[in-house]
């Protein structure tokens, strides 16, 4: 016979049918601990956490009853099984308060006991399953928790560079951001240097958590020569573009002296490339476990650091920019128009009158921006900037129109200025335009033109600056800026797409909450058709039945496969993915009663008294029935456990656990209140409970997404939701929505 795969506490103080039972449970246990009295017992449940317990009820030192009282107030759902010779109601009622599964008098039928150990051997083994799924589970939504906090601190990273560009109180907030999601001890940047061909790094910036030692002083970080310093294998991992990943004391031991000195247990480094080029890297460590890092995670953090490469690019062209723009307003500034105006002047004079040659030259043929005079459109002559910056020589732009040499999109705003200037007109004082120069190339030029006149004619005197290393960086810096709006929308879109799926997973676990009182529903009417179908053949072998009591059998039956089928659709069309605009016209009182058709057979075997006051009767608002039904589904469970925590905690077994939920209106809204006499909620902890994640539930219990999903919810319809609570005495949820 195969031996059940559990382990079994077995307690008696007859040493002969302990003696016995011990043999036979033996033969079908895989583990057994044997006690002899209660305390021997409970000290063996201490230190081996059977999954079953057979006990007697009268025995020394410890009775039966007291053993399984301790156990239960610590294991509410350990399985016990009592064999006593003691046939008393009392005992009976205290097994079935504890929660005992079963009662069997001695002598026992040992049929009826294997028949009772398998049963509930079953029941642990699925039970330890189920938990071991669960806590696969919760660790799953412990990564996607990280790496959701991850993505949108990667999400504040790229909001804070496109406002405030890359800065060093900035990069300060973002590390701290980065280092706070990801749960790390140290977040920093390190930049390289390549001097003499010998490739150095350096730390910059640093953020560490508390209690962590902070690194940015250590002058072993400040020009640490990579290669010497036994790093080859980052270097090349960084030229492919891959991270640096996982437990320090696996990596080669080049690199554990300098990375153990630090306290670092757990390591991501990933390259950051700015324009296709090392710059440097951004490194996340873990102090204090020797974490495996996720493949989400990884992607995550890589793209942090691509953002930081695009930022610190976006940094450098803005210099450039600045710098540019820094030397343009000088010349502006030193070129004023009293001085353009005279030089114009003193240029037409000094070539009219052949005199002071040589002041012309110098100030004509030196000057930084390129000048060209007009007659009539004509090109009369340039000075050698223009041939700097256009190719073109005297010989071939002279006697030419100047309108010729511009770039037909910009030739109708020179002209039509070029007419009011000499007309007298008000024009703008400069203006960009595109230009080509000798090789055919279109270039970018600022212009500025004065009136004045030549042989007596008027002419115009046009000054030319080359901008188009300006311009083409200004194009750079737009695209830039661009490619980042692109890359935070797509990052918030993945976010508002995994906040379905989390709405999604609240259902479900609220379902398997409710899955043993939804099968108890489901058992009920069951038992009436079979009940039922008994009647009928019983009837029937005794030629008994008739046709009117056929049909009022058969009404019947039809009666209670409606109220599962009834039961199984509500169940259905709740768990479904509800689409987000699937708003309706909604009965509050309807929904009310709806979610506690689920909960009550749990309310009533967990002795939760649940008191309904319906005083709505204009009762429509308008959103999604579904939705709402999963808001008082959520608030239930949580009153329940803090009912459930108070009875933990308080030990008093006069205390009676209460829900109530009432419902009334004013002129313009509706309410719904829902109050449990539970532990309370902490003030300290209010201002907290609706934020995703924040719970003061055990990790094992809850994930802190009700409340978070119940405010979404609740704001998506136009409502809102107040807490009214005082510790260890009550909380009521108040929830209000617009009437209709």
């Amino acid at each position: 016979m195969k031996k059940l795969d559990i382990k079994v506490l077995y307690v008696e103080d007859e040493k002969i049918l302990r003696s016995i039972y011990t043999k036979i449970l033996s033969d079908r246990i895989n583990k057994l601990y044997v006690g002899e009295n209660g305390e021997e017992g409970y000290n063996l449940y201490e230190k081996h956490k059977p999954d079953l317990i057979i006990t007697d009820i009268k025995m020394p030192v410890m009775s039966g009853l007291e053993m399984v009282r301790k156990i239960k107030a610590k294991d509410q759902n350990i399985k016990i099984v009592i064999m006593s010779a003691y046939g008393q109601t009392e005992y009976f009622m205290q097994a079935i308060k504890y929660g005992v599964q079963g009662f069997l008098l001695k002598p026992v039928d040992n049929k009826q006991l294997f028949s009772l150990i398998n049963e509930l051997a079953q029941a642990a083994i699925l039970e330890k399953r189920v938990k071991y799924q669960e806590v696969q589970r919760r660790k799953a939504e412990k990564a996607l928790k990280r790496s959701e906090a991850i993505l949108k601190a990667v999400n504040f990273a790229s909001e804070q560079f496109l406002k405030i560009n890359y800065e060093k109180e900035t990069i300060k907030k973002v590390l701290q951001r980065l280092g706070e999601a990801s749960e790390v001890s140290r977040v920093y940047i390190f930049k390289n240097n390549i001097y003499n061909n010998r490739i150095t790094t350096s730390q910059k910036f640093e953020w560490v958590a508390k209690n962590t030692k902070p690194e940015i002083d250590n002058p072993e970080l400040q020009d640490f020569p990579i290669l010497d310093g036994g790093f080859e294998r980052w270097v090349d991992e960084f030229s492919k573009g891959n991270p640096i990943y996982g437990l320090v004391k696996d990596f080669p031991e080049s690199e554990q002296e300098i990375l153990s000195s630090q306290y670092i247990l757990s390591i991501v480094v990933v390259p950051i490339f700015v324009d296709k080029l090392g710059w440097g890297f951004i490194g996340f460590d873990d102090c204090k476990t020797q974490r495996i890092w996720t493949s989400s995670e990884l992607k995550a953090l890589n793209t942090a650091a691509d953002i930081f490469g695009a930022a610190i690019h976006r940094g450098e062209v803005v210099e450039k920019l600045k710098k540019l723009n820094a030397e343009l307003e000088k010349r502006v500034e030193e070129r004023t128009e009293d001085l353009q105006e005279e030089i114009s002047e003193h240029i037409c004079t000094e070539i009219k009158l052949r005199e002071s040659e040589e002041n012309y030259r110098q100030i004509f043929e030196n000057a930084n921006d390129g000048i060209l005079l007009t007659v009539n459109g004509i090109i009369n002559f340039i000075n050698p900037k223009i041939y700097e910056i256009t190719g073109f020589m005297p010989k071939e732009a002279i006697s030419k129109p100047f309108i010729d040499f511009i770039h037909p999109d910009y030739r109708e705003l020179v002209l039509t200025n070029h007419k009011k200037r000499l007309k007298g007109e008000k024009v703008i004082d400069r203006y960009d335009i595109k230009a080509f120069d000798k090789k055919g190339n279109e270039k970018w030029y600022e212009i500025k033109s004065n009136v004045t006149s030549w042989e007596g004619e008027p002419a115009v005197l046009t000054f030319l600056t080359d901008i188009t290393t300006r311009k083409k960086t200004a194009e750079e810096l737009k695209e830039l800026n661009k490619h980042l709006e692109k890359r935070v929308k797509e990052e918030l879109k993945k976010i508002e797409f995994q906040q379905q799926l989390l709405i999604q997973k609240s259902k479900l676990e609220s379902l398997g909450e409710l899955a043993a009182g939804i099968a108890h529903e489901i058992n009920q009417p069951l038992v009436g058709i079979s009940m039922g179908l008994d009647n009928i053949l019983i009837k029937s072998k005794n030629n008994e039945v008739t046709e009117e009591y056929l049909s009022t059998k058969f009404n019947k039956l039809f009666e209670d496969i409606e109220r599962i089928r009834n039961i199984i659709n509500h169940i259905r069309v709740f768990s479904r993915d509800q689409d987000l605009t699937d708003f309706e016209k909604v009965n509050i009182n309807e929904v009310i009663n709806n979610a506690l058709s689920m909960v009550k057979t749990q309310y009533k075997n967990h002795n939760v008294k649940c008191t309904i006051s319906l005083n709505c009767k204009d009762c429509y608002t308008y959103g999604n029935k579904y939705k709402l039904e999963q808001v008082i589904l959520n608030i239930l469970s949580n009153a329940k456990y803090a009912i459930d925590e108070k009875e933990n905690t308080i030990n008093d077994v006069s205390y009676q656990k209460q829900i109530k939920i009432k419902t009334y209106e004013n002129k313009n809204n509706l309410f719904i209140n829902i109050e449990d006499n539970g532990i309370g909620i902490p003030e300290n902890d209010l201002i907290k409970i609706f934020d995703p994640f924040f719970t003061t539930k055990k990790s094992e219990v809850g994930t802190g997404l009700g409340l978070s999903i119940i405010y979404g919810i609740l704001k998506e319809m136009k409502g809102d939701i107040n807490v009214e609570t005082k510790l260890n005495k009550h909380t009521i949820m108040k929830i209000s929505l617009p009437k209709l």
